[in-house]
């Protein structure tokens, strides 16, 4: 064979040699695309799946946004949902009426995008279409909220450590407490500020107690973390404080956004059963006749030091406004109990009851820790079933409490039904008190039930609100 015969055929082998080559690659690689295409579909698959039994319990309106894959068509027959892909049909039915918008009986998906489910109580609308979707929703609840629900996400559990994602997802919830997930507290006892004005420290402390509980799946413990800590060293008159504690004034009021940062550099003990804060602060004659700066009640801190408890990833979630209810419901299944504050009472007024002053102090602390939109104790008082829950630390009392316009609590009548008359009666309740009436509210067993709607001469509540993600602690 001559040489360049050779050379032709070195040539075809070679040639040979990588077409082969490459179509072992281009075969490997289809088979990779197609594994890795079908492992997104049965997420998918499931997705839908976990979505069926949410749709099926829940009553209410409310939207779900889904990933979707590529090649999917979608059908409605009655209330089942059929999906084709790579010729096979799968079936979810959601037991109620399946209606694809706009009579989209086909529907083509293109890559990275999503369908729409809207569901009602007795249907469940399907769509490509975001404005479709958005539609959809507002002909069924007026002036309502989207309510994202990301199938994967919603861990339903509070033992999750994971800060990115939710401990609970909103799912139409008519109540929650979170003394009483599954018939676990994680909520810490309920304290007494006595005539302490240092409502800011408690609802930090109790903040970060109860996220430490939660995050750590340590529920029934009953953990006490120390306001007096706080209180007294995250204080503009304490030796070589921060300057952002600057604000607060120990028993003059404060601010739980600084007191929770302090405790997330420095850490908080705890203070079992109380005994420190009881010694220092509760009965301090001089709360309120202090000149700042100046030692709370002229005492320093010498408290229990250790365990130390650091409070990480603080989110001021009303920085940019107030929220609305739905996303404070959110908020408080995502994170956990969340620091709140705002104006219980009103400042009086031409005419309170519908031009309603701030009142002459800057509002309570407490900690936000369920809500209930069944509620037969709130349409008795409120003459609305909706309330927030809040804990509050005022001992372990139940009455009904009258602010007055400068934010003096007064004592109300002992039962609900009476509480409820100086409610939604102005002058009922100015005249019950001897001067204008800034707010009523009705506190069970140390919980305040404050309506969604607030007073109808008090002003909304909560506009501070403060969410937790995670409490370490050191030993």
């Amino acid at each position: 064979m001559k040489k360049n015969q050779l050379n032709l055929l070195s040539i075809a082998i070679i040639l040979l040699v990588v077409s082969l080559s490459f179509l072992i690659y281009y075969q490997y690689s289809l088979n990779i695309k197609k594994q890795q295409e079908k492992y997104i579909f049965e997420n998918f698959i499931n997705s839908l799946q976990n979505l069926q039994n949410t749709i099926n319990s829940i009553q209410g309106t409310y939207y779900i946004k889904v990933d979707i894959p590529n090649g999917v068509l979608l059908y409605a027959n009655s209330t089942e949902l059929i999906i084709q892909y790579d010729n096979n049909n799968y079936t979810i039915n959601f037991h109620k009426n399946i209606t694809l918008y706009n009579n989209q009986n086909v529907s083509f998906l293109y890559p990275n995008n999503y369908i729409y489910l809207v569901s009602t109580n007795n249907t469940v609308f399907i769509t490509t279409n975001f404005q479709n979707s958005i539609n959809i929703f507002n002909q069924y609840l007026p002036n309502g909220n989207l309510i994202y629900i990301t199938p994967g996400n919603n861990q339903n559990s509070p033992n999750n450590n994971q800060n990115s994602q939710c401990l609970f997802t909103y799912n139409g919830q008519p109540s929650f407490f979170w003394g009483n997930v599954n018939r676990k507290n994680y909520l810490p006892p309920i304290g007494d500020q006595g005539e302490c004005g240092d409502c800011w420290a408690f609802a930090s402390s109790n903040g970060i107690a109860s996220i430490y509980m939660i995050r750590n799946n340590e529920p029934n413990e009953g953990l006490q973390l120390s306001p007096a800590y706080l209180a007294i060293k995250c204080n503009n008159g304490y030796p070589n404080t921060p300057g952002y504690c600057s604000m607060n004034e120990g028993c003059n009021e404060g601010d739980p956004y600084s007191a929770i940062f302090f405790a997330s550099q420095y850490g908080i003990p705890n203070d079992t059963g109380w005994n420190y804060y009881y010694s220092t602060l509760y009965n301090c004659p001089q709360n309120f006749y202090q000149s700042y700066p100046g030692d709370v009640c002229n005492f320093n801190y010498n408290g229990p030091t250790f365990p130390l408890y650091y409070p990480e990833g603080i989110i001021y979630l009303s920085e940019n406004g107030p929220l609305s209810d739905q996303q404070i419901i959110q908020d408080l299944l995502c994170y956990g109990p969340l620091v709140a504050a705002g104006f219980l009472a009103a400042g009086g007024g031409s005419d309170p009851n519908t031009n309603p002053q701030p009142p002459f102090f800057q509002g309570h602390a407490m900690l936000l820790v369920g809500y209930d939109t069944q509620s037969q104790l709130c349409q008795e008082v409120y003459g609305t079933p909706d309330c927030w829950i809040f804990e509050n630390q005022w001992g372990d009392i139940t009455a009904c409490i009258i602010y007055s316009t400068d934010g003096r609590p007064i004592p109300g009548p002992s039962t609900p039904n009476m509480c409820g008359e100086y409610y939604s009666n102005y002058q009922a309740c100015s005249n019950a008190i001897g001067e204008p009436c800034g707010g009523v509210y009705w506190i069970q067993n140390g919980y305040m039930y404050v309506p969604f709607d607030q007073s109808p001469y008090g002003l909304t509540f909560p506009n501070y609100v403060i969410a937790i993600q995670n409490v370490t602690l050191s030993q």
